[in-house]
């Protein structure tokens, strides 16, 4: 029996090589990158422009009313779902709670939005209402209302023929149109969503927008006209949080013959823990598919895998150094894992290729203490006095400058995107160059995570929250990136190198296989925002400063829309939806981003748009 030749013992004096070749390089050739002098591209704080100011801010009138209930909980949810969708497209709106009076006076408003259960609490104005409607008014039911009395009689104009008692349990949505980019054709949340719905049969004249996606195909969002008015109804209460306000933008904008408000028009792509210390050894899995220490997989497979997604969809890296994982709370703060050659290869790859690299910590034990009982949950150690964490922060700068000399750090991501109150006050005053916090967009409840807007805070710090993360994207994650496409046209991704190495954070999934699950989001992703920039996040940040300081201000009529942009400074990016077809623009550009759906690139403050007669 012939017995196969085993090369096993090549691995030692291999590896040896590969290593001593890689050093070498990195020693004789180093990476060449370059330190430009910008021009200053941060606008002045808000507080020194409010200082300056000798003009009164520009007023709009309110033509939106939002109705309210203050005693149900998930009606405050609905409630704060809803307003910050319209804040965040600059819709200006007045608010009434129905609790503290149920009379209210439509006469001054075009549009309604609905956002509590118990229709009973304006039993006095249903028919006041729908005769407004009938009228020419515009009204969004943002959550499903109860299957009661005051809705027997008005369910006929909301476009239901049918009407059955009680209520129905479906999961899931299929979306019927681009009511979302990028979302056509696509189930979302047959893991995450469980509708309770009225059981309804809807009339012809309805457009049908959702359904659910499971096989009862439920009727969950449709839009109708009613005389000279108009109706969208939300048949669901699931669409009640931050992940949906998207949804709720899109919904209201179906009311309007034209809406166009301020988009920030930025992807961004983080790695957290990289560059950092690589584990020493080998992994077993790893091994048994590449025949690589972890080393040598991270520097000959992961990386130039990463680098071939870059070029593919033309992302702009930035990166969060971690000096050490070793947990020291105490002093001396020093480097002692003798890795420089692997920051600075890695470190100056990304800066050469116009990425950044940013801040992430001396070690990775988020800037918390016992008192703020948050490290713990995450089972981290707690730091014992604020100046300790200063320290560890200062020796973080201190070594990325010398391994990256010449860089500014202006960025900084905490650990486990935890960040505790103290902290935030405190960092921006002794890192000085610090401009950018990014940390995540979306609560978890089970993680007391750092969560942000995307905004200007007070003392200057732009916030720039990450949206989705990991290899393999879920179908949440999915969804909540779908309504942040139609929200704010921003996309922010982050990946751990070392989620390859942990089973549960890969799923269990090899490297090829995680690799091929990223390709694919990202050629959702991609496909589904035309125009979209690849941005590090300090310039996603600046991006940031200028969305949050536009208000568009539009006039559309006789098949033109002139648009005034208060707040305007060297740019500005905007999406228009409109069922009208847009034939010519003055002062910008427009991109198609789905039916209905136009990104406008502004070049000054004033725009004339012109639609097909």
């Amino acid at each position: 029996m012939q017995q196969k030749a085993s090369f096993s013992w090549l691995y030692v004096p291999l590896s040896v090589l590969l290593f001593l070749s890689f050093a070498l390089f990195v020693e004789r050739s180093g990476i060449s990158y370059s330190v430009t002098e910008k021009p200053e591209t941060f606008l002045s704080p808000l507080s020194v422009l409010e200082e300056e100011s000798t003009t009164d801010p520009i007023t709009r009138e309110s033509t939106c009313l939002v109705l309210s209930n203050s005693t149900g909980v998930a009606d405050d949810k609905s409630l704060d779902t809803v307003t910050a969708a319209l804040a965040s497209m600059k819709v200006p709106y007045d608010q009434h709670d129905v609790e503290v009076s149920k009379s209210f006076d439509l006469s001054s408003y075009e549009t309604l939005i609905i956002t509590f259960v118990e229709l009973s609490r304006i039993d006095d104005s249903i028919d006041e209402l729908t005769l407004w409607v009938k009228n020419g008014g515009k009204l969004l039911f943002a959550i499903r209302p109860d299957n009661s009395m005051e809705l027997q009689k008005i369910y006929v104009p909301l476009g239901i023929g049918y009407l059955d008692k009680g209520y129905i349990e479906s999961d899931g949505i299929e979306m019927l149109t681009p009511l979302l980019p990028g979302g056509a054709g696509m189930h979302f949340g047959l893991d995450f969503m469980t509708h309770s719905s009225l059981p309804v049969n809807l009339t012809e004249d309805t457009i049908l927008h959702l359904i659910s996606a499971d096989t009862q195909g439920v009727p969950i969002m449709w839009e109708t006209a009613y005389g000279d008015g108009k109706i969208v109804m939300i048949n669901s209460d699931q669409f009640i949080d931050k992940s949906n306000r998207g949804l709720i933008g899109s919904a209201y904008s179906l009311l309007q013959d034209v809406v166009i408000y301020p988009v920030i028009n930025a992807a961004t792509f983080h790695i957290d823990d990289f560059p950092a210390p690589i584990p020493e050894g080998i992994d077993e899995v790893i091994f048994s598919q590449f025949t690589r220490d972890i080393k040598n997989f991270y520097l000959n497979v992961w990386w130039p895998d990463i680098q071939d997604l870059k070029e593919k969809y033309n992302l702009v890296f930035s990166t969060f150094i971690i000096e050490t994982y070793d947990y020291i709370l105490n002093p001396p703060f020093i480097y002692n894992v003798n890795q420089e050659d692997i920051f600075q290869y890695f470190g100056g790859i990304v800066l050469r290729d116009g990425g950044e690299v940013g801040l992430h910590g001396y070690n990775h034990v988020p800037f918390c203490m016992e008192k703020d009982g948050k490290n713990q949950i995450l089972s981290y150690p707690t730091w014992d006095s604020q100046m300790l964490m200063q320290s560890a922060a200062l020796e973080l700068v201190r070594f990325s400058s010398s391994m990256l000399p010449g860089q500014p750090f202006t960025t900084y991501v905490p650990p486990s995107n935890l960040l505790c109150d103290d902290a935030r006050v405190w960092l921006p005053e002794i890192l000085p160059e610090l401009k950018v916090i990014a940390s995540v967009y979306l609560p978890d409840a089970k993680v007391p995570a750092y969560v942000q807007e995307f905004e200007e805070a007070k003392d200057g710090i732009i916030e720039y929250p990450r949206i989705t993360s990991g290899y393999d994207p879920n179908n949440f994650m999915q969804w909540v990136q779908a309504n942040e496409i139609w929200l704010h046209y921003a996309a922010g991704h982050f990946i751990h190198p070392d989620d390859i190495l942990d089973s549960s954070r890969s799923d269990g999934k090899t490297w090829l296989e995680l690799r091929e699950a990223l390709d694919e989001y990202l050629l959702w992703l991609y496909s589904s925002m035309p125009g979209i920039r690849n941005l590090s996040t300090t310039e996603g940040a600046m991006a940031v400063q200028r969305y949050a300081r536009l208000t568009p201000i539009y006039n559309c009529i006789n098949n033109k829309c002139r648009i005034t942009l208060d707040g305007f400074y060297d740019e500005g990016w905007l999406l228009m939806h409109t069922k009208n077809k847009p034939v010519t623009i003055t002062n910008g550009s427009l991109t198609e981003v789905s039916e209905n759906l136009f990104l406008i690139q502004a070049d000054t403050a004033h725009l004339l748009i012109g639609f097909e007669e």
